[in-house]
């Protein structure tokens, strides 16, 4: 049995993944909001204390590249900030600037001046040197803008694979349509349903082609303000799961669909809760049970929303025994796809990592969910752990020889998967030139077995001072990716980067 994970202090990369979301957070309520509104300031405040946190990890100045659609901290891409990071990686590109750079010293109302300039388009002719000019014009010397990053593709290439960096791009266009689902509806505005069928959709297409990266990216356990990233991995996870219920593809988009908006009534809940960090006291828990009468009420306001997702965003904290909320007066039974959306929601909300809390090992989430008894579907709960994987896919584990790797797809043998072994704790983005071991395969790997799942806090602590692996051959059960040629001796090393931050 697994132990409960203990709490340890966050390291750095942890902490600047922390910093990017509080300035995604800031920069859509920026763009929400009046300056001077308290949800501004909390978003804002949220971002400076992240800020003086990295700095005394690292160094001051802070400075947060955006390269090809994902977030560069130290020239380690942040896979879990880039996903949620979209509007502010945009707002960069759309000034033509690389990153941005901002010191210990950094006010509310400079941080406030930097996300108001990024959230308004440039006049024709104006670039990153103008913003910055203007940030000076009203005093704010402590931010500004850096331009495009010295040998950026280069960078990637060393660090993330093709398929990663498209997931990642995938992943953001779900995340900022949520975003702009959020803003219309906190300004009263309506929901444009196609778009959101269209990624459902589009995110049932990519499962089905390689489920294995959008799958390793729901593993992803980043916390983010809004929500966006749990709406987006519970939705990943009710495709997967009602794949293996059904073959009709209009009620997959439906579901699909259903699990992108179950959460839409976050969008009404103040601010200040849902970013809350502590426990909830009882009023402060009721105002957030709302979200599922105000998520419904919202959707029942259009004339084209599905029935499927209205129940779904109503009843997806209510159990089949009637317990949960919202209470009603009549007895409401509720629907499989609603069953499907509670299941993963709850699975995900467990496994996943959140500011008061470490997230826990798969096996340990369905033990807690067992024991829930007759509050989920049972059949259906057993049917999701069986789809799912004792060792989802993107579950980092440790083998009995010692082995880091990570699990990439399942097995007929729930217990055997197919893994990778990994050397380095970004491996999730390094996947081109891995080798993959399939555990069922005895006469190939020996008799290894997955001796327990690994935290990624786990996985940083037992690489970090571990020299590379020596590549072996990979094994004939999964197919090699061809060895990349070596160089000749006449050629010259390739430069070293020493500065962690190369700009022009």
């Amino acid at each position: 049995m697994n132990a409960t994970p203990t709490a340890t202090a966050p390291d750095h990369t942890t902490i600047a993944t922390l910093l990017v979301d509080e300035l995604v957070a800031a920069l859509v309520n920026t763009r929400i909001y009046l300056a001077n509104h308290p949800r501004v300031e909390t978003s804002l405040t949220a971002a400076l204390r992240r800020l003086g946190e990295l700095v005394d990890l690292t160094q001051d100045p802070v400075c947060i590249a955006g390269i090809d659609g994902l977030v560069v901290f130290q020239q380690r891409p942040l896979l879990g900030a880039s996903m949620s990071a979209a509007r502010l990686l945009g707002a960069l590109q759309l000034w033509g600037a690389g990153g941005l750079e901002l010191r210990r010293a950094t006010t509310l109302s400079e941080l406030g001046e930097l996300l108001a300039g990024l959230a308004t388009r440039p006049r024709p002719g104006q670039d990153l040197a103008a913003l910055n000019a203007q940030l000076v014009e009203r005093q704010c010397r402590n931010v500004r803008l850096l331009p495009p990053y010295v040998d950026a593709l280069g960078l990637l290439q060393k660090t993330t694979s093709t398929n990663i960096r498209v997931g990642v791009h995938f992943y953001q266009s779900i995340v900022d349509l949520l975003q702009t689902v959020t803003v219309s509806v906190c300004r009263g505005g309506q929901i444009d349903f196609g778009p959101v069928q269209g990624q459902a959709e589009q995110m049932l297409r990519q499962l089905e082609e390689n489920d294995t990266a959008l799958l390793s990216l729901a593993r992803q356990d980043q916390y983010d303000a809004f929500t966006f990233g749990h709406s987006v991995r519970v939705a990943i996870l009710s495709l997967n799961f009602a794949r293996t219920l059904t073959d009709d593809r209009e009620l997959l988009i439906r579901i699909g669909t259903a699990a992108l908006l179950h959460d839409v009534g976050k969008s009404l809940i103040p601010f200040e809760l849902l970013h809350s960090t502590g426990t909830l006291d009882a009023e402060q828990r009721r105002a957030m049970n709302r979200h599922s009468d105000l998520g419904a009420e919202c959707l029942l306001d259009h004339h084209d929303s599905d029935p499927l997702a209205i129940a779904a965003a109503f009843a997806h904290h209510r159990s089949p025994d009637g317990s949960g909320y919202p209470r009603t007066l009549h007895e409401h039974e509720t629907t499989m796809v609603t069953s499907i959306v509670k299941i993963c929601d709850i699975y995900e909300a467990l496994t996943a990592a959140r500011p008061y809390k470490q997230p826990m090992s798969p096996i340990r989430a369905y033990r807690v969910m067992l024991a829930m008894g007759d509050k989920l579907d049972r059949r259906l709960l057993k049917q999701f752990v069986q789809g799912n994987g004792i060792h989802p896919a993107g579950q980092f584990v440790e083998l009995d020889d010692g082995e880091v790797a990570v699990v990439r797809r399942q097995n007929a043998d729930p217990l055997q998967p197919v893994v990778a072994l990994v050397d380095r704790p970004d491996a999730m983005v390094t996947v081109e030139e891995e080798q993959l071991l399939d555990l069922s395969q005895i006469e190939c790997c020996g008799a290894r077995a997955i001796l327990r799942d690994l935290t990624p806090q786990e996985v940083e602590q037992r690489l970090a001072d571990r020299p590379p692996r020596t590549r072996r051959e990979p094994p004939p059960s999964a197919p090699p990716h061809p060895p990349k040629p070596e160089p000749p001796p006449t050629q010259p090393a390739q430069k070293q980067i020493v500065n962690p931050f190369r700009w022009d």
